[in-house]
């Protein structure tokens, strides 16, 4: 398993902890030549209100201005699409580490 695999998955396990965990066809945001996403999930507000959390996660390197333009453009798309607020964060961890914690 790649280095990016493990962090993504050690990660997602702690997010989807934080709401309902959202699965978004890499397919679909292909076919709209979007950015994939790494990990997603909805998350109720004090307000009763949802929000779409979507988390790209780095081991080592920035997301490049290409990639980063992609994944504006598939939170726009998903935040039309369920018709509720997005936000998109970065995620970065050194290394990979099974007590990684965000």
């Amino acid at each position: 398993m790649k280095k990016g695999d493990i962090l993504e998955s050690d990660s997602s396990i702690s997010f989807h902890k934080m709401g309902v965990p959202a699965l978004v066809s890499p397919m679909v945001l292909r076919s709209h030549n979007l950015g994939q996403i790494d990990i997603a999930f909805l998350e109720r507000r004090t307000d009763k209100t949802w929000v779409l959390n979507i988390i790209e996660t780095k081991s080592s390197h920035y997301p490049s201005v290409h990639q980063m333009k992609r994944l504006r453009k598939t939170q726009d798309y998903l935040s039309r699409v369920l018709e509720m607020p997005a936000k998109l964060e970065v995620k970065f961890c050194q290394k990979v580490d099974p007590t990684l914690s965000f």
